[in-house]
């Protein structure tokens, strides 16, 4: 048997994951992007701002070897814009998006231009959310809720739920946040 040759700098990487809980966030990077069902949306790129795990996603990025190395899907999130008809959940996540940014850095006001929000922090309560993919259950610890950064330095919070598979009902109306296609991300800062 002739074994092929391989390659040490393709080898998968240990995986640690954030545990579940609150943090101080920062954002990276803020784009428009379109959700699968074509609605506008922003797509946010964060890390960990302070505390035991700041810099969690840059450290993994940095120690990812790979050639094809992305930013993590779990340092992403996607905030729908407002339109006609969108069910109210949806204003009220854009809504508290941004008045927890504001409120999360003294004297920010935002003016409707996204990239003045770039190194902006807001406080973050983080869930386990499950994924299945050919038959396999993923966990990973995603952004559920945004909040003022301060009632995370001052633990006033009380985490989510975790988001498992056997629980989640599958839906196909905009109700639910589209993730868009093609997740392939470079780094969010340059």
């Amino acid at each position: 048997m002739k074994v092929p040759s391989y390659d040490k700098k393709n080898r998968r990487q240990a995986f640690e994951r954030l545990p579940k809980g609150a943090y101080v966030c920062k954002i990276l990077n803020i784009e428009e992007a379109k959700s699968k069902s074509g609605k506008d949306m922003l797509k946010i790129s964060f890390d960990i701002a302070e505390g035991e795990y700041k810099d969690f996603y840059a450290k993994q990025y940095q120690a990812n070897t790979s050639e094809d190395k992305k930013w993590s899907y779990d340092a992403t999130m996607y905030l729908l814009f407002p339109y006609d008809g969108c069910e109210a959940f949806i204003s009220r996540n854009w809504d508290t998006f941004w008045a927890d940014v504001e409120d999360s850095n003294n004297g920010y006001v935002f003016d409707g231009n996204e990239k003045t929000v770039k190194g902006k922090t807001f406080g973050g309560l983080f869930r386990i959310e499950q994924t299945e993919y050919n038959g396999n259950i993923y966990d990973h610890t995603r952004l559920a809720f945004t909040r003022i950064a301060q009632d995370i330095r001052d633990e006033k919070y009380s985490l989510p739920e975790d988001k498992l598979v056997a629980a989640a009902a599958p839906t196909n109306d905009d109700s639910f946040m589209d993730v868009p296609t093609g997740l392939e991300m470079d780094l969010p800062f340059k």
